[in-house]
């Protein structure tokens, strides 16, 4: 196949898969949660700097969160959350402070 051919591929491959699929955990995690966890939100305020990567794990595997996702968050959806906040946690490379507004 030629450089053209798969570039051209590519590009359709791209316009055929919808914005959300392509949201990374960063963009899932302010659109799904930042519409509660931001300041005067019905939870409180929190990033993934707020907690060490294996706190978030174990929260949400331990299903902690006092609100039932499954009707907001598919599972899926929830996994690249996760590994967004533990990529992100305050023990981590790079620790994500400002990811939804206090």
């Amino acid at each position: 196949m030629s450089k053209l051919s798969c570039i051209a591929l590519l590009s359709c491959m791209v316009l055929l898969v919808p914005p959300a699929a392509m949201a990374g955990g960063g963009e899932l995690f302010v659109a799904k949660c930042g519409a509660c966890h931001k300041k005067g939100g019905q939870a409180a305020p929190v990033n993934p700097a707020d907690k060490a990567g294996k706190v978030w794990e174990k929260y949400f595997k331990r299903g902690r969160h006092p609100v039932d996702l499954a009707g907001k968050v598919n599972p899926k959806e929830l996994d690249e959350i996760v590994a967004y906040l533990v990529d992100h946690a305050a023990d981590s490379d790079q620790p994500e402070a400002a990811a939804i507004p206090k």
